[in-house]
C-alpha cells in the first residue's frame, strides 16, 4: 500500500533523497530516521548544524505538502502520521486553510524557511527538538496536543493566534527569538504569540526562554498556565517606551497560574482584566519597563495571589481594582504597590518585605478582610497611603499553611504609628474611624476606644486650624482642653470622676478646717449662740458631717439636708459657690459623655 504511495511520488518528484524515500515509507509508529541513528547525544544530529548535513537527509518541503494532500488516496490515515528524525527540511512549508489528515512529529529537524499554517486543521503538530524559522499558525485548529519542546528553538516569530487546540499546548524547554519581522506581522514583536487562542487542556511554558513579547491577550485556557523557570525578555519598546515581556489582557484561566521557582522576566508583565483561578509568583523574578512591572489591574483571581519572595526592579505592581480572596506578600522586594479599590475577601499579607523603606504602598479605597502585617515591613513616612482603606481586622489564619495563625501588631500606639506613615493628609478622619471599627469587630473595646480619643482629638485640632477668626479659635481651643481633661471627650469618662473625687476631698478638708475655725455655723440663731459659747452644736440639732456637706456642695443634685442645717460664712461661701459649679459642670459633662453629646464623630458609638 505504501510502495504504492513512494511510487506515485516518485512519479511526481523523480529526484526524492533518502530522507524523503524514508519519511514516505515509515508508517505508524515507525520512524523516519534520516541521519546515521537517532542518538541525541550524537553532535551529528544537532539541528542548529545542520548546514552540515548532506543531501540525504534533505527534506522538500513541497514534498510533505504533497504527501498531506495525497495520503488518503494512498491509505495513510490519522493513527499513521508523520514521524520524522533528524532532516533538513528545505522551502516554505505551506499548508494553510488545509485539511491535514496526518498527525505532525519531527524531531532533532531543521526548517531552513517558514512554515504556515494559518486556518488549516490538523490532529496533532509536535516539533521536539527542532529548529525554525518563522512559524504562522493563526487559526490552526489541532485536534489535540501542540509540542514545541525539549530544545525547541525559533529564531522568528511563532504566532497561534485565535488557534483552537483540543488538548493542551506544550512549550517547556525551548527556545523562542524574535527577529524584527518582515514578511508577516509586521507590527508585532512575539516571539510567542497567542491573542485568543483556545487551549481546552493547559499551556506549558516551563523552563523555556522567550526574547519578544508573548502575546496572551483574550486566551482561553481550561486548565493551567504554568510558566515556572521561564525566563521571558522583550528587547524591542513600544513607541511609548513600554516593553511587555507577557500581555495576557483579558486572559481566562480556569485553573491557576503559575510564574514560580526562579521565573524571570526582563519587561513588564501584563494581565488587565483577567479572570484567574489562582495566581502563583513565588520566588520570582520581574524587571520591568521603568513605568510598569507586574500590571493586573480590574483582574479577577477566584482563589488565592501569592507574591512571596518576589522581586520587582525597575517598575511596581499595579492591582488597581484587583478581585482576589486572598493576597501575600510575604518575604517580597518591591518598589512600589498600587492596590487602589481592590477588593480582597481574606487577608492582605505584608510581611518580612525586604527594603521596606524603600517600599510604597497605595491602599487608598482598597477593601480587605484583615490586614496580616509586622512592623519591619512599614515604609517610611510619606509613602504609605490609606485614606478609605477599608478592613475588619488584624491577622488572619494563611492560606498556604493551614492551621497556623498569622498575628499582627494589634496595640493601639503601633497602630497609630502606621497611621501616621499616610503623611498625605494628616487631619483626615477616615484612618482613625476605620481601625477603631476593626478593633470593635475583633472584640478588642479598649483599643476602639483609644482609637475614637484620637479621633475626636483630630477632628477637634482640625476645626481649630480651619477656624477664620483668632477669637473663635481660642474658644473652640479652650472647648477642646476642657472635654480633654475633664471626660477624655467621652471616650475617657473617669477623668471626671477624678476630678469629682479631688473636689470632694479638697472641700471636705476645707469644710473640716472651717468648722472648727467656726466659718461654717448653724443656721438656727439659737444653735447658732449656743455653738459659739460651746464650740459644738446643742443637744437635738443635727450634727455637722464633713463627708455629708462636701458630698452635697459636689454633686448639686444629692441632697443630705445638712445644707439646711449648717451654712458657711466669709470667703468659704465663694468657695462653696465654685465647688457646686465645678461639680453641676462635670456632672452635666460626664452625662453627656455618656450619651455622645460631646462628640464630633456621631458615626461613632464606643
Amino acid at each position: 500500500m505504501h510502495d504504492g504511495l513512494l511510487k506515485s511520488a516518485a512519479a511526481r518528484f523523480p529526484d526524492l533523497s533518502d530522507a524523503e524515500k524514508r519519511m514516505l515509507s515509515a508508517v505508524k509508529s515507525e520512524r523516519a530516521i534520516c541521519g546515521s541513528d537517532d542518538n541525541n547525544s550524537n553532535a551529528a544530529n544537532n539541528p542548529q548544524c545542520c548546514e552540515l548535513w548532506d543531501k540525504t537527509r534533505t527534506i522538500q518541503a513541497d514534498v510533505i505538502v504533497w504527501l498531506c494532500k495525497n495520503a488518503s488516496l494512498h491509505g495513510r490515515s490519522a493513527t499513521d502520521g508523520i514521524h520524522v528524525y533528524g532532516a533538513k527540511v528545505e522551502g516554505v512549508l505551506d499548508l494553510s486553510y488545509a485539511d491535514i489528515p496526518l498527525p505532525f512529529w519531527f524531531e532533532r529537524c531543521c526548517f531552513v524557511d517558514e512554515i504556515w499554517l494559518k486556518n488549516a486543521r490538523i490532529p496533532s503538530f509536535h516539533l521536539v527538538g527542532c529548529w525554525t524559522k518563522r512559524i504562522q499558525a493563526d487559526g490552526l485548529q489541532v485536534a489535540n496536543n501542540v509540542g514545541l519542546r525539549d530544545g525547541f528553538h525559533s529564531t522568528g516569530q511563532v504566532l497561534f493566534r485565535d488557534a483552537n487546540i483540543g488538548a493542551g499546548f506544550m512549550a517547556v524547554d525551548a527556545t523562542f527569538e524574535c527577529a524584527p519581522p518582515k514578511s508577516f506581522c509586521a507590527v508585532s514583536v512575539n516571539s510567542l504569540g497567542c491573542d485568543r487562542i483556545k487551549v481546552n487542556g493547559s499551556m506549558f511554558l516551563r523552563g523555556s526562554s522567550f526574547k519578544g513579547e508573548v502575546g496572551l491577550a483574550g486566551a482561553y485556557i481550561g486548565s493551567n498556565l504554568e510558566c515556572d523557570g521561564g525566563t521571558f525578555e522583550n528587547p524591542f519598546a513600544n513607541q511609548d517606551g513600554s516593553r511587555y515581556a507577557i500581555r495576557a489582557d483579558r486572559i481566562t484561566v480556569n485553573g491557576s497560574v503559575y510564574l514560580r521557582n526562579q521565573f524571570s522576566s526582563k519587561g513588564s508583565v501584563r494581565i488587565l482584566n483577567a479572570k484567574v483561578g489562582t495566581l502563583d509568583c513565588t520566588q520570582a523574578t520581574i524587571e520591568g519597563d521603568g513605568k510598569n512591572g507586574f500590571n493586573a489591574e480590574n483582574a479577577t483571581i477566584v482563589g488565592h495571589a501569592v507574591f512571596d519572595n518576589f522581586t520587582i526592579q525597575n517598575g511596581g505592581v499595579e492591582f488597581r481594582g484587583l478581585a482576589a480572596d486572598d493576597v501575600s506578600f510575604r518575604g517580597a522586594k518591591l518598589t512600589t504597590a498600587d492596590l487602589r479599590y481592590a477588593t480582597i475577601r481574606r487577608a492582605l499579607r505584608i510581611k518580612q518585605i525586604k527594603e521596606a523603606d524603600q517600599s510604597l504602598w497605595d491602599l487608598r479605597n482598597a477593601s480587605v478582610g484583615s490586614v496580616d502585617d509586622d512592623e519591619i515591613s512599614w515604609p517610611r513616612p510619606g509613602r504609605l497611603f490609606i485614606d478609605g482603606f477599608t478592613y475588619q481586622g488584624f491577622g488572619n489564619v494563611s492560606v498556604e499553611r493551614p492551621g497556623e495563625y498569622s498575628e499582627a501588631p494589634l496595640d493601639f500606639k503601633l497602630r497609630r504609628k502606621w497611621l501616621d506613615l499616610d503623611t498625605s493628609n494628616p487631619r483626615r478622619p477616615h484612618p482613625y474611624r476605620q481601625l477603631a471599627n476593626a478593633y470593635f469587630r475583633m472584640g478588642d473595646t479598649l483599643q476602639g476606644r483609644k482609637a475614637l480619643y484620637s479621633l475626636e482629638e483630630l477632628l477637634h485640632l482640625r476645626m481649630i486650624q480651619e477656624s477664620s477668626s483668632l477669637w473663635r479659635r481660642t474658644l473652640q481651643q479652650a472647648w477642646r482642653r476642657l472635654l480633654k481633661w475633664t471626660i477624655g471627650y467621652g471616650y475617657k469618662l473617669w477623668l471626671s470622676g477624678v476630678w469629682l473625687a479631688l473636689l470632694l476631698i479638697v472641700g471636705g478638708v476645707l469644710s473640716l478646717w472651717s468648722y472648727f475655725a467656726h466659718v461654717i455655723i448653724p443656721t438656727d440663731k439659737d444653735a447658732f449662740t449656743f455653738f459659739t459659747q460651746h464650740a459644738y452644736p446643742p443637744v437635738g440639732y443635727p450634727r455637722f458631717s464633713v463627708t455629708m456637706f462636701s458630698i452635697e456642695n459636689t454633686f448639686p443634685a444629692i441632697t443630705f439636708a445638712m445644707s439646711d442645717h449648717w451654712t458657711a460664712i466669709g470667703w468659704l461661701r465663694y468657695w462653696l459657690m465654685c465647688q457646686r459649679i465645678a461639680g453641676w459642670f462635670l456632672s452635666i459633662f460626664f452625662v453627656a459623655g455618656i450619651t455622645g453629646l460631646t462628640k464630633s464623630d456621631k458615626s461613632q458609638g464606643g
